[in-house]
């Protein structure tokens, strides 16, 4: 991702990541509706969050944890992610469970599974209590925009988009608390794969 987005000696990650909040921005003020407003303070915050994962500029020197601060401010995204297409599904009288936040349920019961494997095989709980309270929030957006997908899909069917961002997102931010909180670097790599597309999926879709 570097290499296809770094200009002006800025490091490619910076470049794309203010580049969507920048678009999520201009959405939001050409829509003009508080669920817009929301998911661009969501791309913003995950801007913040991206600095400080990515180790940009002097932050790991300035801030020892920056790590866990840039996990904290991905989990504020989710919740403003979530409150965003609350709202939305609210405005439209959707209910809110449905086969849509079974799916997310579903999905977060084989992440907690392996989550204690992992911990289990590595006789290393100290970061349990964390990665489930981690693990909670990003489901609780996961499922919030799958129930708004499986309730809008039937009218319009390409909303289906934005519960695809919401898997990509929760993956991206998945593999990064595999990171952050697990120690397993094994899939990094995929992070910003599955990020940008999640992000840009929740934002343009989210009417």
């Amino acid at each position: 991702m570097h290499e296809y987005f770094a200009c002006f000696g800025l490091p490619g990650t910076f470049v794309l990541t203010w580049l969507m909040s920048l678009a999520a921005v201009i959405f939001a003020v050409i829509r003009r509706k508080n669920d817009a407003y929301l998911c661009a303070a969501a791309m913003v915050v995950s801007s913040c969050g991206d600095m400080f994962t990515t180790r940009f500029g002097r932050i790991a020197e300035l801030f020892p944890n920056y790590l866990i601060i840039g996990a904290s401010l991905f989990m504020v995204a989710h919740v403003l992610y979530t409150l965003s297409y609350r709202t939305l599904a609210k405005s439209k009288g959707f209910r809110y469970f449905n086969g849509g936040v079974i799916t997310a349920i579903v999905l977060a019961l084989a992440c907690l599974v392996y989550f204690t494997v992992v911990c289990y095989q590595r006789n290393d709980f100290s970061m349990y209590v964390l990665c489930m309270l981690y693990l909670t929030v990003i489901t609780l957006n996961c499922a919030t925009v799958f129930s708004y997908a499986w309730s809008a899909v039937k009218k319009k069917p390409y909303l289906i988009f934005c519960a695809v961002g919401a898997l990509s997102f929760f993956i991206s931010d998945l593999l990064l608390g595999l990171e952050v909180l697990a120690g397993i670097y094994d899939y990094s790599f995929l992070v910003w794969w599955f990020y940008p597309i999640g992000q840009i999926l929740l934002n343009v879709f989210a009417f």
